[in-house]
């Protein structure tokens, strides 16, 4: 059996400062993702920092685009036999 991929400590501690700093501070996070240096943990800022920002950006689509849709019928009207009991006839 395969071994799950594990990130390196550097790399995943980057993107868990990224997206958290992301969450809070945008502004600071957009400029220290600029100012990072090529390296696993200026990676995972980067990338922890994109990865908020995807998430958030997923939370404005409706449901209908997110595929989060609801069970089939469950927001349907339903039909009933007896719909036009309560209206008068027409003369």
């Amino acid at each position: 059996m395969e071994e799950a991929h594990k990130p390196e400590p550097d790399y995943q501690k980057g993107f868990n400062e990224g997206y958290t700093i992301a969450k809070h501070l945008p502004e600071l996070a957009e400029q220290l993702a600029k100012a990072t240096a090529e390296n696993l943990r200026g990676n995972g800022f980067q990338e922890g920092r994109n990865q908020f920002l995807s998430e958030k950006a997923k939370e404005r689509y409706p449901s209908w685009l997110t595929g989060e849709r609801t069970s089939k019928g469950e927001n349907e009207p339903t039909k009933t036999m007896d719909k036009d009991k309560d209206i008068e006839p027409e003369r």
